[in-house]
């Protein structure tokens, strides 16, 4: 069986075409199958004697799956051709081009390709550039392509987009069998669509004449192959079907086309001569004319998903419903993911009860891509409104957002059921908003609106401020922390963002101190929602890590709360227990060779401290560049000695020629053998974590630095 597509710009005469190419191939005895790949499902009509057909998504919204039958989508039509479409969802409303994904594996499955045919032909709207519309041009579908067109700019410049599209997709080998040209009366098209057919590599093989038979034929519901067969319309649709039978068996053979870029094109619409294009020999990402990658290096890649962060960020606090709009195996990995952390922290004793299993899913599936899936989100929203939450937290993913969904008006319809109940909408639209910590500010900024600015400032609560609580997610840190707080009258109020309540939020500023966990740029931008909505500033240091920091923090915030006598002996304690580690293990670290590579915004002068007063020579002080804001600085004290914009390959010429007795990262391990590796990162509060960090250090040096097995 040969499969030939038929591309085109919408209305320019496709579906005419192929129904009367059908009817040439099938005077020769051939069997074919005609497919309408066009949402408005008129491309078998005149094959039917001028009556539409039911279309495949039509039956598959309406019928079960195990009640399917080929033969209820397929209707013999003039000829003996057979004739299926795919048709498409309402206008406004899902995707058409998931539809034409939905059709082709529908009738695979029902068993299409065991049908005995000698020709399908596909029979494809041409100017929707996206993927469904492209699966004709994939291979496996079509063996060949034919191109509509008329001398009209708009319909050469999709012709043109199409050829793009074809260079993207053919890896095996030219497809394009040539141009027909479908006369609309314009002055000079032939001349303009057969200048476009040369530059671009290939030629027109058919110009069919602007004719009132057409309209004619149409009105009796016939093709004007059956109704003027001895017309030069039926002589021209003829000269196509000769072109494309002597393709089909090897006797002549399809061009590789040459898609114009902008200034080409630019020519053309102008009447000016075509200059050159540039070559495609050796195409990159982004060029002018095809753009076909070479390499999957060219395409940036999602570090992770924008509605995962949205959805971590409303699942720590636990009495807000969480509603995900999109398909179930999104929910199902990002509540794994989440839950298997929290429970796992449940299990350390960190909370006193068991995290509420509140995320829904509105479980989109292939129909929903295709029609749409704003009932499915209204049903998830009453059911969960129902449960009784006070407020709702609503995220969108990929495929709400690919297909368009008006997600804002269902909620808003919802809200009006459920006046009592609040609303929060956020369409992270999985990874198209961004990453996961995009997401999960875009969470935070919605959070931070069910903030009461009412309530008046109270006296020694505390709000902790931070994208992530790894500090203080032990329970040994959580007590510490407490301990530490309460040595000057103080105590957590609400943590933006941790597992807490709805109550805590909207509690947020009876604190008296604000107080950032870390100097991140995640947390920075945190700080900024909470100062947008509150107008409060962080009035405490982030949490301290390492001895100065510590005495720093003591000593401002005893003078805060009015304590400076807690803050002076904790802090003489704090010194007594780091000198004398200090002293009992500089031995350990004397003269060895350290490297540090880790990330842009996050402060390990704790490290370099402890380093230093260790007596270890720090070889290198690398920081790898943010990859969410450019031009952003280290975060230390040591900007003199740190190398920005380090990577791993950097890494890797270092340790060739430093030979270091230890490599401190926290973004990735060179594949140098020899080397010594420790992981660093979030660390903990005050003196106590960092010696025992000192100790890891410590026991790893002891070890060989090749594993004994390995040598």
């Amino acid at each position: 069986m040969y499969q030939l597509a038929v591309y085109g710009k919408g209305g320019i005469g496709k579906s005419t075409i192929s129904a009367n190419l059908s009817i040439s191939l099938a005077k020769r005895g051939r069997r074919v199958m005609q497919v309408g790949c066009d949402p408005k499902h008129d491309s078998t009509r005149l094959l039917l004697g001028g009556r539409s057909q039911r279309t495949v998504l039509e039956y598959v919204r309406s019928t079960p799956a195990r009640d399917r039958r080929l033969e209820d989508i397929i209707e013999e039509g003039s000829m003996g051709v057979l004739c299926a479409e795919a048709g498409g969802p309402e206008p406004g409303i899902g995707c058409a081009g998931r539809g034409i994904l939905t059709t082709f594996d529908t009738l695979r499955k029902l068993g299409a390709d065991d049908l005995e045919t000698d020709y399908r032909i596909y029979d494809v709207l041409g100017d929707v550039v996206c993927g469904g519309f492209a699966v004709p041009l994939r291979d496996g579908y079509a063996d060949g392509i034919i191109l509509v067109t008329s001398g009209e700019f708009m319909s050469i410049y999709a012709a043109n987009n199409i050829m793009k599209g074809l260079r993207n997709f053919d890896t095996a080998g030219p497809r394009l069998i040539g141009i027909v040209l479908n006369s609309r009366g314009v002055e000079g098209e032939e001349e303009s669509v057969r200048r476009f057919a040369e530059a671009a590599g290939t030629e027109v093989i058919a110009v069919i004449p602007r004719d009132g038979m057409f309209k004619e034929a149409e009105s009796a519901g016939m093709t004007v192959m059956e109704m003027f067969p001895d017309s030069a319309i039926s002589s021209a649709v003829d000269a196509i079907a000769d072109r494309i039978e002597a393709v089909s068996r090897g006797i002549e053979k399809p061009c590789d086309p040459r898609p114009l870029d902008d200034d080409q094109m630019s020519d053309l619409a102008a009447g000016r001569p075509i200059r050159e294009g540039g070559s495609c020999d050796n195409i990159r990402l982004g060029c002018g004319g095809c753009g076909r990658r070479t390499s999957i290096s060219q395409t940036r890649l999602m570090q992770s998903c924008a509605a995962y962060g949205a959805v971590a960020a409303f699942l720590r606090i636990n009495d807000v419903g969480v509603v995900l709009h999109g398909p179930r195996s999104c929910s199902f990995v990002m509540d794994t993911s989440r839950s298997k952390a929290v429970l796992d922290m449940y299990s350390d004793g960190l909370y006193d009860t068991k995290p509420a299993r509140n995320l829904r899913c509105t479980c989109m599936d292939d129909s929903s891509s295709i029609f749409g899936g704003i009932p499915e989100l209204e049903a998830c929203l009453r059911e969960t409104a129902s449960e009784g939450y006070s407020d709702i937290a609503v995220i969108s993913t990929c495929m709400p957002g690919i297909i368009g969904d008006d997600s804002i008006s269902a909620v808003d319809r919802i809200g009006r059921e459920f006046p009592d109940t609040r609303f929060h909408l956020v369409e992270a639209d999985g990874d198209m908003a961004g990453d996961y910590t995009d997401g999960f500010l875009m969470a935070a900024r919605a959070i931070s609106g069910m903030i009461d600015t009412s309530v008046p400032r109270g006296k020694g609560g505390v709000n902790l401020i931070g994208s992530s609580f790894f500090d203080v997610h032990t329970k040994a840190m959580r007590d510490e922390l407490r301990r530490v707080l309460a040595l000057f009258g103080l105590h957590e109020n609400c943590r933006f963002v941790d597992e807490t309540g709805s109550d805590s939020i909207r509690d947020y500023c009876r604190a008296e101190f604000d107080m950032a966990l870390n100097d991140t740029m995640a947390t920075r931008e945190l700080v900024a929602i909470l100062r947008e909505r509150t107008g409060r500033e962080p009035n405490l240091m982030p949490v301290p890590v390492g001895l100065r920091e510590y005495s720093e923090w003591l000593r401002t915030t005893g003078e805060l709360t009015g304590r400076p006598d807690a803050a002076g002996k904790e802090t003489a304690e704090a010194e007594e227990a780091y000198r004398g580690f200090i002293t009992g293990h500089a031995g350990r670290f004397a003269g060895k060779r350290i490297i540090i590579f880790t990330k842009l915004n996050m402060s390990i002068d704790w490290l370099i401290d402890m380093l230093d007063d260790l007596g270890a020579e720090v070889l290198r002080i690398g920081f790898a560049a943010s990859s969410r804001k450019d031009g952003s600085e280290p975060v230390s004290r040591f900007s003199d000695r740190v190398t920005t914009e380090y990577d791993d390959e950097a890494m890797r010429r270092d340790i060739a020629e430093w030979h270091p007795d230890l490599v401190i990262c926290d973004l990735s391990r060179s594949d140098a053998e020899g080397v010594r590796y420790a992981r660093v990162g979030k660390i903990g509060l005050g003196v106590k974590p960092v010696l025992r960090y000192a100790e890891y250090l410590e026991d790893l040096m002891r070890l060989p630095a090749v594993e004994g097995w390995r040598s």
